[in-house]
């Protein structure tokens, strides 16, 4: 028997969940802006989940497989292109907020592709992010847009 739940929210994606009675797999159905789809599978007793994104088009585009920590948080995972082939190992850091504040790529060998780097405010809202590549070298860096003071008349 399934549970299933729908979540329909003003400018987020649609999600959509269903849980086996016995909790032992849960999945996730997430509709993207763009059309395409990502179907969280959720295996927590394993600490194991496979997120698998096609397009509008029902094609494969991407699947991660990752590991999850013992808090559930997405921890190293093994992306995937649209034929199933290796692109590359993702790691990620946490603060102790729960904050992701550190992504790194791997290539199959371990060695160091880049990495992305994030930024928080004092209330823990994400500014922004840097990029990385192997060598250290600053690739970019993005800032999220503050809102705008209001005008008085």
């Amino acid at each position: 028997m399934f549970r299933v739940a729908l979540a329909i929210l003003a400018a987020a994606p649609l999600c959509v969940l269903a849980q086996q009675d016995s909790g032992d797999v849960r999945i996730s159905v997430v509709l993207n802006t763009d059309g395409s789809r990502t179907v969280y599978e959720n295996d927590a007793a394993n600490h194991k989940t496979v997120a698998t994104t096609t397009g509008k088009d029902g094609k494969l585009r991407e699947k991660i497989r990752w590991d999850l920590d013992e808090n559930g948080r997405f921890l190293r995972g093994e992306v995937f292109g649209p034929k199933e082939q290796f692109r590359f190992i993702l790691q990620n850091k946490y603060d102790a907020n729960n904050r992701l504040i550190e992504e790194t790529h791997f290539a199959r060998d371990q060695s160091l592709i880049g990495k992305i780097v994030f930024r928080y405010d004092a209330a823990g809202h994400q500014i922004g992010y840097s990029t990385y590549d192997g060598a250290g070298k600053l690739l970019g860096q993005t800032v999220a847009p503050t809102a705008s003071p209001t005008k008085h008349k």
